[in-house]
Formats: C-alpha cells, structure tokens, sequence
C-alpha cells in the first residue's frame, strides 16, 4: 500500500468510528474528489470532531506538509508487529516513562509524551516517526481496533499506555525490549521531559547585610554548594543540595565544639580520630538530629518549621514510606527537632539511595510519591530561609572564633 492510501483507509475508519455520516465521504475518498489535505478539513469541519480537539490536532499531523509528498506516493513495507503497551499491568506498573525513540529495529512513543505536546500537530520527528509505523503498520494489516483503541487513548488522554513497534522478528518479551529502549535513550543522551509538578521556583525570602565581625571567607565552601543550589531548579535536585548544605552545617556544628574546646583545654588528636573514625557512619544520622537541635534550638522553639496542616495523604505517606510520627489529624510537631530532622534524612535517603528494598524518588516517577510533592517544596522554602539566616547573622553553633587548632 502506498502513502495516500493508508491515510484514506484511516480517514474512513475516523468516519466510521466517530459516526459522522458525511454524505458519500467513502466513495468520494476513494475516487479522488478530495486530495488529502481537503479530506482532513472535511472531517475536522464536522460538528462531531469539532467536539473532540485531540482527534483535531493528529488529524493535522496527516496533512502533506508534515507528512511529506514522499511518503504519499511511496509503497510501506509493514513491520513486523506493533502494539500498545498498558503501564496499568503488573509487570509494567511504576515504569512508564515519557520518551520517545527509533532506530533500525525498535520504535516507542508514550502517551505521556505524545499527550504533552501542544497542539498534537506539531509533533517531533522520532514521536511521529513511531506514530506513522503503528498506523501504516495496522492498516496494511486490518488491523483496525488497534487503531480505534488509540484514537481513544489520544481522545480521553490516558496517559498509562504506550506505542510499541517492533521492526524485525525476536523472542523478547515487550517488557524487556521496552527496557532496553529506555536504556539505549539514556545513553544516547536523551532525558525525560521533566514533569511541570516539581519545577521549582526560587521562593525562600532570605537575605544578609554586611556584619564588621563576620569572618566571610571561613563559609566560602558553603557559598559553592549555594551556588549549585540556584542552578537547580527542579525539586528533588534542589533538596539534595539543600541536604548538602545542612550536611555540612551539622557537621561543622560538631568542629565547633571541639574548636570552643581547645581555647580553654588541649585537644588531643583521638577525639578527632573518635569524630571521623571507624563506626562514626552508622551514627550518622543521630548526629545530624543532635546538631539539628543544637543549630536550630530557637527557631525549632518559636516553630518556623511549621509544615502543618498536612493533607490526609501527605500525613499517610509520611507515616507509611518514612516512619515518622503523624497524629490521627494528621499534624507533625514542628518544634521536635527530631521529628523534622528525621524527615530531612528520610526525604535524603529516598533521593539517594537506589536499594529494590527502599523507597526511591527520582523526576522520572513522580506519580509513586504525587502525595507529597507541594510538601517537599514548602519544606524546601522553610529550610533555605532557616539555613541561610543562619549563615547570616553568623550564628555561634556554626562559627569558627579560631583558624586553627593545636591538637596533642
């Protein structure tokens, strides 16, 4: 089949599917009384199709000039087989991802993706690449409910499904070659759309004066990883480096006491090694909650870490995914510096951390952890403005009065 007649075999199941009842519009297709543009422009004038802007704006991506005059004249050759995916099955659940790809042998386009883009026409090259297999593929075939179903998935945007071309013969499951796709993408340098729900705009408030008694240059390191934080401006990278920050206030914490020590006593080099050695990682993070406590002892009193009230869901995921302490009306106490030191390391774990046992956020899932998305980022908010006021007004917990300190 050429080009021009798998569109017309397409256009009359659009007819046929939507019950338009354009008079003779089968007849007239197939003796040529209206070229393939002027075909699109009769289905999309119908009141029917007028109701339905998806099916509008795939129908303009038949028109020739995306199409091209090629593909019109030429003779398709089917693929060996397509499909659609359904991310709502078992073995595919929690993996739909919005890519698109093709090569010599495989082609995919999520719905997720193709749902994205505005209008639907204006659809890029590797998606439509994929999209045109599928259909010319069904058509040459007879296969017709496959392209029904996708005109459906397209019309009601369901975003769980996804286009699958498989263009030779092999005994892989969907799954694994689905897989595999997603992984040739990455290494060829694609990434997935990042989803609009964690962008991340730059909101925390906080700023400084100059002090004559503030040593700066002794929070330069700091100032770097602030640096990083402004490039980073959706929401799961900006908390890591947000973490990165805290880490290394708590930390420091930690040096200060032994710096205040060594002014009045000796310090002698094992309560260093007793600080940094062996043992010391399985107490990280009762040392970041005691520091925590320490640093933040006045905001944590004068509650500036206020997250409540939390919504019903927010209050589940948090007791469910992070263990954390969540009361039957869903509030989380704002002045235990445990309770929230303990959720900055919990929403840390889960960023870094990539263990088949552990909960895992990364931008490419947000839909597993949706719940507690807005929470993250007024959390993010409350901590830049608490952190960085902090550096500011050059708080004693985290200042050095010394550059060095004599160790015996």
């Amino acid at each position: 089949m050429t080009g021009v007649e798998i569109l017309k075999n397409l256009y009359k199941l659009v007819h046929q599917h939507y019950a338009l009842d354009i008079a003779d519009f089968d007849l007239q297709v197939d003796d040529n009384f209206w070229n393939n543009d002027e075909i699109i422009e009769e289905l999309k004038g119908h009141a029917s199709i007028i109701t339905l802007p998806k099916i509008l704006e795939i129908l303009d991506a038949f028109k020739e000039i995306k199409t091209g005059a090629a593909f019109l004249v030429d003779e398709y050759v089917p693929l060996n087989n397509v499909e659609l995916l359904d991310f709502s099955q078992p073995d595919f659940r929690k993996r739909n991802r919005a890519f698109s790809f093709s090569d010599l042998q495989f082609g995919y386009l999520s719905m997720k993706k193709l749902l994205k883009i505005n209008p639907l026409s204006a659809i890029d090259s590797t998606s439509y690449r994929t999209l045109i297999d599928y259909i010319a593929t069904v058509i040459s075939n007879g296969e017709n409910i496959k392209i029904t179903n996708l005109l459906n998935h397209i019309q009601n945007s369901h975003e769980d499904w996804g286009v699958l071309v498989h263009k030779f013969a092999h005994a892989h499951s969907s799954l694994s070659i689905y897989c595999y796709i997603y992984y040739k993408e990455l290494l060829q340098g694609g990434k997935i759309d990042l989803d609009q729900r964690l962008t991340y705009t730059f909101a925390h408030g906080a700023t400084t004066t100059f002090s004559g008694e503030t040593k700066y240059q002794q929070y330069f390191e700091v100032f770097d990883i602030i640096n990083e934080l402004n490039h980073a401006n959706e929401t799961i990278t900006r908390f890591l480096k947000l973490y990165h920050i805290l880490e290394y206030l708590v930390y420091r914490a930690e040096l200060v006491k032994l710096e205040v020590k060594a002014r009045v006593n000796r310090t002698f080099i094992r309560e260093i090694h007793s600080f940094t050695g062996k043992g010391q990682s399985d107490k990280e993070l009762e040392v970041f909650k005691r520091s925590f406590r320490e640093i933040f002892q006045s905001e944590l009193a004068e509650g500036l870490f206020q997250l409540n009230p939390l919504t019903e869901k927010a209050g589940a995921f948090l007791k469910s995914y992070w263990g954390l302490n969540i009361s039957k009306t869903n509030i989380i106490s704002h002045t235990d510096g445990n309770q929230i030191a303990q959720l900055i390391y919990r929403i840390r774990n889960s960023i870094v951390h990539n263990k088949e046992s552990e909960f895992h956020l990364t931008t490419s899932n947000p839909d597993d952890y949706v719940d507690v998305i807005d929470l993250i980022k007024k959390f993010i908010q409350i901590l830049e403005k608490q952190v960085f006021d902090k550096i500011s007004s050059d708080a004693a917990s985290i200042s050095y009065q010394n550059q060095h300190i004599e160790l015996y």
